[in-house]
């Protein structure tokens, strides 16, 4: 992946970190969140700390430079464990379907209400200060989830669909004829999720501000090929100093977030009122991706020292979750 550096600026930089993740992924006609959730935010300086005179590790590279400008870097590498719920709409496309061992072929007369999934998932993340204002981080993760998908069709297309037959063009048509037929499939899946992650961090006085770029794949048990997720999560905050109690800063952001999967399952459509008789099951493939790529998030990160950190954030809007993680850094 790549990003584009800003321009370094001496006197930013602080810690940041994330959780996870889309992503995050994605399911049986509904689609998870797939991928980690770009939460990371920076991490300023512990109020009455002294910056060392000498940097003695290996990370973040140009770090003595920082340091020699009176800045207290934060441990340069971290362990980040998270726990992520979101709920959000799904759009669906490009239906194909078949009845029993037929082949799956298109259905563009079907119709998708709305349609809502929920996701959670468990993240394990691992990052390192490569620069002073940059973290690279790698994650990996279990996710879960499902929702109802809303199916609709009409009668008549449903009976020529399955019989090949046109019962209600003629004068006289039975009684279903014109009717609108729907059900609901029930979308569960898991799987696991991993990817890879950038954050640019950057303050100037208390106010602070985070990009993290991150990029995931999620293999899930209703899907027969990986969900891939982007997500871009720009924040802006400010850091209160809290003496023997830390640093804590509060920030508000938004967050894009870009998935598409093809899933694959089976729905009963309520066909026994009509000539068929008796309900019909039917197989599909479908593609799905987010009906709202962007929502509104707010959060706190409370830094209690220079090895432990809470964060805490709550997703608004199109997309509705949260996400807590804890790190611990090194």
């Amino acid at each position: 992946m790549k990003t584009t550096i800003i321009k370094w600026l001496p006197a930013v930089l602080l810690c940041a970190l994330q959780p996870a993740l889309a992503a995050e992924t994605a399911p049986g006609l509904a689609l998870p969140d797939l991928g980690y959730q770009g939460n990371v935010t920076p991490l300023p300086p512990q109020d009455g700390a002294a910056a060392p005179k000498q940097w003695d590790r290996a990370l973040p590279f140009f770090a003595q430079r920082v340091v020699d400008r009176g800045i207290d870097l934060p441990n340069p590498y971290n362990v980040g464990l998270s726990y992520y719920y979101s709920e959000q709409n799904m759009l669906l496309s490009n239906l194909k379907v078949s009845v029993n061992d037929n082949p799956l072929r298109s259905a563009g007369f079907v119709g998708f209400p709305k349609s809502t999934l929920e996701n959670r998932s468990e993240q394990v993340q691992l990052g390192a200060w490569l620069l002073p204002f940059m973290n690279v981080y790698g994650i990996v993760g279990h996710i879960k989830g499902g929702g109802d998908i809303g199916l609709s069709i009409k009668a008549d297309d449903a009976v020529q669909f399955i019989t090949g037959l046109d019962r209600c063009s003629g004068r006289r048509k039975p009684d279903w004829c014109g009717k609108t037929l729907e059900t609901s499939a029930r979308a569960n899946y898991n799987g696991y999720s991993y990817g890879l992650g950038v954050t640019l961090v950057g303050n100037l006085d208390r106010l602070f501000f985070s990009l993290p770029v991150t990029y995931t794949v999620s293999n899930i048990s209703m899907s027969d090929t990986d969900a891939k997720s982007l997500n871009v999560a720009p924040r802006v905050g400010v850091n209160w100093q809290l003496g023997d109690y830390g640093t804590m800063l509060t920030y508000v952001g938004a967050t894009y977030l870009h998935t598409t999967v093809t899933i694959t399952g089976s729905a009963t459509l309520p066909t026994s009122e009509t000539d068929i008789g008796q309900d019909t099951k039917v197989n599909f493939s479908i593609d799905e991706k987010i009906a709202n790529p962007w929502n509104g998030l707010a959060g706190v990160h409370w830094a209690v020292n220079r090895n432990i950190s809470l964060l805490a954030e709550l997703g608004f809007g199109a997309r509705q979750g949260y996400i807590l993680t804890a790190f611990y850094r090194f």
